[in-house]
């Protein structure tokens, strides 16, 4: 599938210019009866406007994710009684008793200043995705925090306690940490391996655009690490654990290619029989969860569970007959609930009950998945 990929960039740019950027697509999902699903709501919604949240390469599309506080620990963590039982601190005693290195102080979450920008300016240095260093320590600095914490197998409290600011500190990586907008030859490195492993990230071009985002997106909500599109060591991490097959394997089995839809993760997965690693992972954007409604028709914006087959499809774009925007070659495995490619699919689900593709991966995936694929979508 990997030759595929690549021979339709070209195609995917085409059919853009032909759609127009101004349009917002959207989802159809047809009334209809219940069918072989565990759980049979579905439909449609209103016209979402994603905004955009991620540096966009000249021929792609689009971001988002969720809430956390902590609150300090203990200076001394074997006094932590939140502490998760199988994180080894012993060792520590010495570092959390050295003096801290210079320009890093520990701090905690809600703090602001010049120690919380040292804190942020060394997480984005290593590749950890704290934001934008503003001073600031909110919620994407204790998330990075606890990434860092749980590389280094210290209680992801996400307060940057002693112990931590030593580690971080001394901490070397020597692997590439790129961000959307980076261009060049470590670019097209990381594109070629992810276009060689089971992911899309579009053309080949050592642009870090949309298409690499969100191949990168597939792989964190994968591996259950921060999601913030950049490469750096936990991706590393986490593209390991696939190929060690730790992470990926499918929920079912089959004697024919089928399609597996984590809608908790939002990504879609597509496996040959026999393999246990999937031949293709993508992003997605599923049913917002949010009704919907218009002059004529009203839905519930759910992409139903269950077990269902890719029955219909049509070829280029597709005005919704329920006037909610329009789908591009879309694939139908329930009524009108139908995989889709779109101009917007943000990192969070925002469609009206379809599952929206990236661009790229709906302009060759009719050609993969013939009418009778199994398709098994998950909460």
């Amino acid at each position: 599938m990997g030759a595929v990929k690549r021979m339709l960039t070209a195609a995917v740019v085409a059919a853009m210019l032909v759609a127009g950027c101004g349009g917002q697509d959207a989802d159809e999902a047809a009334p209809e009866a219940p069918s072989t699903s565990s759980q049979t709501t579905s439909s449609t919604a209103a016209p979402s406007t994603d905004a955009p949240t991620t540096a966009e390469a000249p021929t792609t599309t689009t971001t988002r994710p969720s809430t956390t506080t902590t609150t300090a620990p203990p200076a001394d963590p074997n006094d932590d009684p939140d502490r998760e039982p199988d994180v080894d601190v012993a060792d520590d005693s010495d570092v959390a008793n050295a003096p801290a290195p210079a320009g890093l102080r520990p701090v905690a979450s809600g703090e602001t200043g010049d120690e919380v920008l040292a804190l942020q300016t060394r997480l984005d240095e290593l590749g950890f995705g704290p934001g934008n260093p503003d001073g600031s320590y909110g919620r994407r600095t204790v998330e990075a925090v606890k990434a860092f914490q749980r590389l280094e197998g210290i209680a992801p409290t996400g307060d940057a306690n002693r112990v931590t600011i030593a580690r971080l500190a001394d901490y070397r990586y020597d692997g590439l940490v790129l961000r959307a907008g980076d261009e060049g030859a470590d670019v097209t490195t990381l594109q070629r391996r992810l276009a060689d492993g089971p992911f899309d990230p579009g053309e080949i071009d050592g642009v870090y655009g949309t298409g690499t985002v969100q191949a990168v997106w597939a792989l964190e909500k994968l591996a259950g690490v921060p999601v913030d599109g950049d490469w750096g060591p936990l991706d590393e991490q986490a593209w390991q654990l696939l190929m060690d097959g730790e992470i990926g394997a499918p929920v079912e089995r089959h004697d024919r290619r089928w399609v597996e839809v984590d809608l908790s993760e939002q990504v879609v997965k597509v496996y040959d029989p026999g393999d246990n690693t999937p031949i293709l992972i993508s992003h997605i954007s599923s049913g917002s969860g949010v009704p919907w409604s218009n002059e004529d028709y009203s839905g519930s914006s759910v992409t139903p569970i269950g077990d269902f087959e890719i029955n219909r499809r049509i070829a280029g774009w597709r005005e919704s007959s329920l006037n909610i925007g329009r789908l591009y070659n879309p694939l139908y495995f329930r009524g009108g609930i139908a995989f889709h490619g779109s101009l917007s699919v943000p990192n969070y689900p925002a469609s009206h009950g379809c599952i929206r593709l990236p661009m790229h991966v709906a302009e060759y995936l009719p050609d993969e998945l013939p009418n009778g694929t199994p398709v098994h979508v998950d909460a």
